[in-house]
């Protein structure tokens, strides 16, 4: 029988929720359309937050909570979080179990944090082709005079800082002239290329990992329009924490522009999804859509991912898996999955035995009646860590935090408040008490287990 190749795409900061295929109102025509002919994971979870951590977990299909250790790199204030450091010597990746079995192998990616001097994530990737620009990759120093802060901030609001943030963001898309240059059409184009000309390279893996919707939320104005319209004064793609700092209308032009990036995300997934049909490779290829995490739109005041606020709108994730070969079209699947079953649910799908066990498990079984494959999920991220069963979920501090939090613990009753709108710890201090002791199990238990 005739390997398959396998598609992998990753969208950074992508709510589940914002996908039309999952129930949302944005449009996401591309996407939608693989749903309806793979499988759609309905309960799907991050392991480990933020970015790095969570590409660990999809490219090894290991967890990292709560073994994760803080290991800084050089140069990257980051890597201060846990889990934020290179590939092991003793990793093995996805890509490296393919190209054993003899795949030809290529990453395509603007997320710059994998391409940092020692990180290491292109290991086992025969070509590996790195898009740069986005947010604060060091792509240019100047010219400063080039960049305008005033139009996305109030004034006041914005403290200066010499090539970080938005200002390293605005020097590196300068020259940017037309939709084709937006870095999220520029991944997909290059993944298309590579597509194109490797026809005769099977079979092949193509991991492409995008870094949009992953603010700053910059679409053409033309798809934040859709959404909501401009207002005066500012165009805040690079929004404040606190959602207090805008008025209502200001608001809904945030949201408009995060949704403006979801459907430019899609459009250019699109077209690469259309190169594979055009190419003739589609009947042969498994394709995979995934995000890292999702992000806050002003859920208890706050815009942006926060360690401390693990609820849905930024843990839950969206997971497609499509194979031609598999007649479960259109099929919806719930119950919990969680970023280390990644991995071990490509393996099965390519009929490749993992080289040594992972802790991740096929979620395809949860299309059996009765199978479960995890009885709750577990999130982390830095000090901060979430257990979600499908009546409950509580986020405490694992540890002491840098930051105290004095809302923390937060418990949300998911079944008369699946919003996860209002802390009821305070009058459950019963659940408050089996919750903490069981994320204390998983703790005691290392990374091996879900007691």
């Amino acid at each position: 029988m005739r390997p398959m190749n396998l598609v992998v795409i990753v969208a950074d900061t992508l709510r589940a929720d914002h996908l039309g295929c999952y129930g949302g109102a944005v449009a996401t025509p591309n996407l939608d359309a693989l749903a309806a002919r793979g499988i759609r994971f309905d309960d799907a979870y991050a392991e480990a937050l933020p970015t790095v951590c969570a590409r660990r977990v999809f490219m090894t299909g290991r967890r990292l909570f709560p073994g994760w250790q803080v290991r800084p790199h050089k140069g990257d204030p980051l890597s201060s979080q846990p889990g934020w450091h290179a590939l092991d010597e003793d990793d093995v990746t996805l890509a490296e179990v393919l190209q054993a079995a003899g795949y030809t192998t290529a990453l395509v990616t603007d997320l710059y944090h994998l391409f940092k001097p020692g990180r290491n994530f292109h290991r086992g990737f025969d070509a590996w082709h790195w898009i740069r620009g986005q947010e604060e990759d060091r792509y240019r120093t100047g010219p400063r005079e080039a960049v305008d802060l005033s139009p996305y901030f109030h004034p006041g609001t914005y403290r200066r800082t010499r090539l970080r943030g938005l200002e390293q963001y605005l020097l590196n898309v300068a020259d940017r002239r037309g939709e084709a240059d937006y870095l999220s059409a520029r991944v997909m184009r290059t993944a298309a290329d590579w597509l194109r000309a490797n026809r005769d390279n099977q079979p092949f893996l193509l991991w492409v990992d995008a870094f949009d919707p992953h603010e700053p939320w910059d679409p053409p104005a033309a798809y934040a329009d859709r959404y909501a319209p401009p207002v005066e004064g500012i165009e805040p793609i690079a929004p404040l924490t606190r959602s207090a700092a805008y008025g209502p209308e200001e608001l809904a032009r945030i949201r408009a522009l995060y949704a403006g990036e979801v459907t430019l995300a899609d459009r250019w997934i699109g077209y690469l999804l259309h190169t594979l049909e055009a190419t003739g490779q589609a009947g042969d290829t498994i394709v995979t859509f995934l995000s890292d995490h999702g992000t806050l739109l002003g859920e208890h005041g706050t815009l942006r991912k926060q360690h401390h606020l693990l609820i849905g709108a930024e843990t839950r994730i969206p997971w497609i898996l499509a194979d031609p070969r598999d007649d479960r079209r259109g099929q919806t699947l719930s119950g919990f999955v969680q970023a280390e079953d990644v991995m071990a649910t490509l393996l099965a799908a390519l009929r490749i035995p993992p080289p040594r066990p992972l802790h991740g498990r096929d979620a395809r079984g949860l299309a059996d009646p009765g199978i479960v494959l995890h009885p709750y999920a577990v999130t982390a991220y830095g000090d901060f860590a979430c257990l979600r069963t499908h009546e409950w979920s509580f986020t405490t501090a694992y540890r002491p935090p840098r930051q105290a939090r004095p809302e923390l613990p937060l418990l949300f009753d998911l079944r008369r408040d699946p919003g996860e709108t209002v802390n009821v710890a305070g009058t459950h201090a019963e659940r408050v008490a089996e919750m903490e002791a069981q994320l204390y199990r998983c703790l005691e238990a290392g990374n091996g287990a879900r007691p």
